[in-house]
Formats: C-alpha cells, structure tokens, sequence
C-alpha cells in the first residue's frame, strides 16, 4: 500500500548562516549526504516517488547524484524549481522584482500540486529524522488515517531535537486527543548553563518542557491540502506580496486552517532524535552520530551497493 506514497523533499533552503548548499555536504563514510539517510529511510518503508523542490543554484551534477541513487532503487523522481516568480500572477511581477528570498515552505509545497495524486510526506532536506519516524508515517497511512481535511504530523521531544551547542528554532505543539491545536515558533532555543532549555526572544525566566511536542516539519498530506495552499496564497499575495520579506509557511497555513475548523491534524510521538545541519559545526557532530547509527545496525556502513 505504501507504492502510493510519495516524499516530498523541501531542499531549497540555503542556510544563511551554513553559507553554502549544506544538504548536500558530505556527511557518511561514503560521502553520503545528510538528505541520504531519509531517502534510504524512505525507500524501506516502501516509497518510490520521489519530489525534490530545489533553487538555482541546485546545479545538474547533484540532480544527477540523486536522480542516479533513486533510479537505481527503481524508484521514480521529479525536480521543480521554486523562485520567487513560481505560481504567482504576472500582475504582481513588479512589485517583487526586488524580492531575495523565496516565499516560504508553503509555496514550496504547492508548487508540487500537479506532480502529487495520493497521499505524501513532507520532509527537510536539512534534517536526520530517523528510521521510526518514517515508520510512524507509513502507520498512519495504511491505518487509514490520512485523509481529506484530516492530515498526520510525526512530533519529537525537545530535548530530543537540540545539541549542547546549538541555537534552533523549533515549533512548539499544543496537542489535545492527539490532535494538533497549535504551533508557535520560538527562536533562539537553546540549552543555558544549567541545562535548561530557554529561548533568547523571550523571557530568560521561561524554561521550556523538555518533554514538549515539538514540529520540525514532518507532515503526512492528503493532495486536499493544495486547495487550501491556494487559497490561502492568494489571500497572502494580496495582502503582503510587496513586503520583501514575507513568507508563506506551512505552520501559519496549518494552524489557520484548524483554527477556522476546515482541517485537523492527528498527531504521532516519536522518541527518536533529530538532527539538523544549522551551521558549520554541525557537521562534525553529525558524521560522529552517523557513526554511531551504523555501529549501531541501524545504517549499513555503505548506504548504496
């Protein structure tokens, strides 16, 4: 059952402190991306559709890397660009002629409308999510759980999601029956000298629930999803398209969408760690912890034979 279900790979995103493409620094002993990990991860639970959304400077050498790593898993994957131009009306053209950025993950994922027909993960390219992650997913998909107006959201520990070294931001959930409420994003997150976890942008007083349920974007979608996306894209254009940096997220789609009670969201704990690659010393942290993963049998020592 899980043939039809597809990932969706946000990979677009250039770090601006990481400064250069980091979802495709080396990171295994093989050379193997950080963004390999979950592709592999994804092909055991039975995906074989593959969408990367990507940017300019997403150069033809590193299509071919991954269009030859999934092809050769007889699996299928698609391309598409996002810029700051993609699906947005010509009306508009002038005004954001100055715009740097994109528009956000939640253009991101619309852009992929006419490229998904079934149910389908959404995943960073930036992230080491973990083998039960997916497999928590793939449950809810064959349970029966995704749906038209009813999506999944695999959510982690905080204290399972931050290095000792590391300022993140992260989504913080409210959860009620194990449906999502709410996500608000703290900046800034990060652990203080008593191994608290604090945020800068806030007050110091505040320590977070380690223990709290926290998104770093791993959602199971229905394609019902892009009705909304454009909709509520449309009414983001009109509103704020000439501020340059605006962005249209997932999050605020989400959470608007609950909030006017046309979606729910069902929501699945996972205690695995997640990992992400923010900054230039995150690599040598994550070549360590690979290490351990593959000591551990969780990886073999060569991701592709």
């Amino acid at each position: 059952m899980s043939d039809n279900l597809s990932l969706v790979i946000l990979a677009g995103n250039i770090g601006k402190q990481y400064e250069w493409q980091k979802q495709i620094d080396p990171i295994g002993p093989n050379k193997e991306t950080l963004l390999e990990y979950s592709i592999f991860d994804a092909l055991e639970i039975g995906i074989r559709h593959f969408v990367f959304i990507i940017n300019q400077d997403f150069g033809l050498e590193t299509k071919k890397y991954f269009q030859h790593i999934i092809d050769k898993n007889f699996s299928q994957v698609e391309f598409i660009l996002q810029t700051t131009y993609t699906a947005v009306p010509r009306s508009i053209y002038d005004s954001i002629e100055n715009r740097k950025q994109p528009w956000g993950t939640g253009h991101a994922l619309l852009i992929a409308k006419s490229h998904l027909s079934n149910p389908f993960i959404v995943i960073d390219a930036d992230h080491l999510y973990g083998k039960t992650t997916f497999y928590k997913a793939k449950e809810l998909f064959v349970e029966g759980k995704i749906l038209p107006n009813r999506y999944g959201l695999i959510t982690y520990y905080l204290e399972n999601t931050i290095e000792k070294h590391n300022y993140v931001t992260r989504g913080l959930c409210t959860i009620n029956k194990d449906y999502l409420v709410h996500i608000k994003k703290f900046n800034n997150i990060h652990f203080n000298d008593n191994e608290e976890i604090i945020s800068d942008e806030i007050n110091d007083d505040l320590i977070f629930d380690s223990q709290a349920s926290t998104s770093i974007n791993f959602w199971i979608f229905h394609p019902s999803i892009f009705r909304f996306l454009e909709d509520k894209f449309s009414q983001f254009l009109k509103k704020d398209s000439s501020e340059l940096e605006s962005t249209f997220s997932l999050y605020s789609v989400i959470n608007n969408m609950i909030k006017e009670n046309q979606l729910e969201v069902i929501v699945r704990k996972t205690n695995e760690r997640c990992s992400g690659i923010y900054n230039r010393e995150d690599k040598q942290y994550l070549i360590e912890r690979i290490r351990d993963l593959i000591e551990m049998d969780i990886y073999p020592k060569m991701l592709w034979k």
